[in-house]
């Protein structure tokens, strides 16, 4: 018997401050219909500091508050896919390390260059976008993650 496709949703953690903060989730197959328990993966940290990948397997969504986070579907992992091959792409694909940089970090000369900030929603993007090429995750999701609220 084929295995069905897993579900792959974006959870979104809203800030009204900062850039919300972007996780990628698979529930856990034998969970409800309601998923709430699975793997959370994710890039943590700043932009000043740099992130690290972080994978979360038994996350339980029901212990964050309700309106702490947004959950949007991704769309489905391709049959006989899961967790192990969703995992293996986003290892596959680098954590952004530091981007912003401090007052003097130029040097005397004050080289101005534009600097690229990147923070987990960079990851996830690029995470989607690599899922998507090796054909795990249909073309739609790269619009899903495009059109995701950012604050």
């Amino acid at each position: 018997m084929p295995s069905l496709p897993n579900p792959l949703h974006l959870i979104i953690y809203p800030s009204p401050l900062f850039a919300a903060h972007w996780a990628l989730f698979l529930p856990t197959p034998t969970s409800t219909t309601t998923p709430k328990l699975g793997t959370r993966i994710h890039a943590d940290g700043s932009p000043a500091t740099g992130f690290t990948l972080l994978v979360e397997p038994e996350h339980d969504l029901a212990e964050c508050a309700p309106r702490s986070y947004r959950v949007v579907e991704l769309g489905s992992v391709g049959e006989g896919k899961g967790v192990g091959d969703v995992e293996r792409v986003a290892r596959e694909v680098e954590v952004p390390g530091k981007s912003l940089k401090g007052v003097g970090v130029a040097g005397v000369e004050g080289l101005r260059r534009r600097v690229e900030m990147k923070n987990c929603q960079t990851w996830v993007r690029e995470v989607v976008g690599k899922l998507v090429e090796e054909g795990l995750l249909e073309a739609g999701a790269l619009q899903v993650v495009e059109g995701a609220p950012k604050n």
